[in-house]
């Protein structure tokens, strides 16, 4: 649907649609009340189909974050040792005079700009604000690519080798689910929107499996929970798939119709019986033989599979390995039967036309982002000497956090976070800039657990007066850091041309 009209309409209270900016698979609708310029009241569209007026306890409570008095509102410069959090005030132009002075004499130096590097995730998921702006100027300028792994890139990897790429059971089809295995997920805390589908079959008759080595809330509501060993599924799997077979519970016309590779399987599977994949997750063997029974004769039959079982050695191959399973049954013909792992793959974006990788000049090197900390102490020729964080809190959340904090403790490196509060991280930047918040920006959502496509129009004018958007300030020093610089993409490229946005609207585009 169109854009609404901006905040700055003279109506004394208005309400305006947006979206939830999170990393979770519900994308929720959201309705934000403003009243002479303030937002008053955050809460779900009742008219989104997924959403249904019903929000998280975090986002229901947006207004304590846009408004917070521990925000960020101005640019500020370090002024103290790295790590100790003291900062002074300044001025924008200072503050974008600084990043695009520092960048510059780094990409005109023997270096190259391949020693600055961006480093962002999903602090917010909009089209706009996670990659667009952002990755063609790191592209123009020639900076090294960052590697973004550190949530679902093992998972995604797995769950394409089987299906083909990241799509899957509609949640809106779960409540007409027989059965449903929860695998590797804790829906009621994590994926609210799917649980109330859950709840609903489960009142229609569905049987609930959990497979979990934790015994989540989650797994506390279904009828039956699998506290497997961690790092197993991929056995479990294999355990099920033998049973499947000796007992002949296929759907052999599916198998031959729509699938490949099934004799190679088979012969794989033969090596799992029951007992050894017992002996493996230190599940009961009857309790793997009644688990393969009920998934080979309760129809349809779903999987909720989730990342958690993929953050291990071998967990993209136990992604892969489940994801079998519901050709095997042929649970695929049903709308209500099949496997859900992410729904990110049915969205028709153009992220070329986003992101410009043709914009890509220098071959540069890619750094990992969960490698962060021996990229800042170990990387050579060239060493990291500029960072920009925006969208992520490595310092907190990257692996191996003695290296990350000697990393960024590092008084030659050069390092900028743009956030809406003082990180972790930005207790070691030498320039912290403010962020706009979701009710403050544009930006467009698909989602990795339902099949609409959102639009977020901002609400208000960015608090303070004097924050700017991801992508403005972004813009802003790409102008500076790009002018009357030899050495920098502009000089080597003139060509220039109008790009659109390249988003395309699914079948069903939502209220929203």
């Amino acid at each position: 649907m169109p854009l609404d009209r901006t905040a700055s309409s003279p109506a004394p209270r208005i309400v305006v649609r947006g979206a939830c900016p999170h990393d979770c698979p519900d994308t929720c609708a959201l309705l934000t009340t403003v009243e002479n310029g303030r937002a008053i009241k955050v809460e779900g569209a009742p008219d989104h189909p997924t959403t249904r007026g019903t929000l998280c306890t975090k986002v229901a409570r947006y207004l304590e974050r846009t408004y917070s008095e521990q925000r960020l509102l101005h640019p500020m410069r370090r002024a103290g040792p790295k790590g100790s959090g003291r900062f002074e005030r300044i001025t924008w132009e200072e503050a974008l005079d600084t990043i695009a002075a520092r960048f510059r004499a780094i990409a005109a130096s023997s270096d190259g700009p391949q020693a600055i590097l961006p480093y962002s995730y999903a602090g917010t998921m909009g089209l706009l604000q996670y990659g667009s702006m952002d990755r063609r100027f790191f592209h123009k300028l020639g900076a090294s690519l960052l590697d973004r792994t550190i949530c679902a890139t093992a998972g995604k990897a797995g769950y394409a080798a089987t299906i083909g790429g990241s799509i899957g059971t509609d949640l809106e089809q779960f409540e007409n689910a027989r059965l449903i295995l929860i695998w590797g997920s804790n829906p009621i805390v994590s994926n609210l929107h799917l649980w109330s589908r859950v709840q609903e079959a489960k009142r229609r008759g569905a049987k609930l499996i959990a497979i979990d080595p934790y015994r989540s809330l989650t797994a506390e509501k279904c009828h039956q929970h699998l506290a497997l060993l961690p790092g197993t599924d991929a056995a479990l799997a294999l355990g099920m798939m033998h049973v499947l077979i000796a007992e002949d519970l296929l759907d052999r016309d599916y198998i031959a119709r729509h699938t490949l590779g099934f004799e190679a399987l088979e012969a794989r599977v033969r090596e799992y019986p029951p007992q050894r994949a017992a002996q493996i997750t230190g599940l009961a063997s009857d309790d793997i033989v009644a688990l393969a029974r009920d998934y080979g004769t309760i129809k349809p039959a779903v999987i909720r599979l989730n990342y958690g079982m993929q953050r291990h050695a071998g967990g993209g191959m136990a992604i892969r390995t489940a994801a079998c399973l519901p050709a095997l049954v042929g649970a695929w013909r049903d709308p209500a039967g099949g496997a859900l792992l992410s729904s990110s793959g049915a969205y028709p974006i153009d992220n070329k036309a986003l992101e410009r990788p043709d914009l890509i000049w220098n071959h540069p090197r890619t750094i990992n982002m969960s490698t962060i900390g021996d990229a800042l102490l170990e990387a050579k020729d060239p060493p990291v000497r500029a960072l920009y964080v925006y969208n992520s809190n490595p310092v907190a959340v990257a692996p191996e956090s003695p290296k990350v904090v000697a990393g960024f403790s590092r008084e030659d490196l050069f390092c900028v976070v743009h956030d809406i509060f003082l990180t972790d991280t930005a207790d070691y930047a030498d320039i912290v800039l403010p962020a706009t918040t979701q009710l403050e920006q544009l930006d467009v959502h698909s989602s990795y657990g339902h099949l609409y496509v959102l639009a977020n129009n901002p609400a208000i004018s960015p608090v303070g007066g004097s924050s700017r958007k991801r992508w403005d300030s972004r813009s802003l020093v790409s102008a500076r850091a790009t002018r009357r610089s030899r050495v920098t993409p502009s000089s080597r490229r003139t060509r220039t041309r109008r790009v659109s946005i390249g988003i395309c609207s699914r079948p069903r585009v939502g209220s929203g």
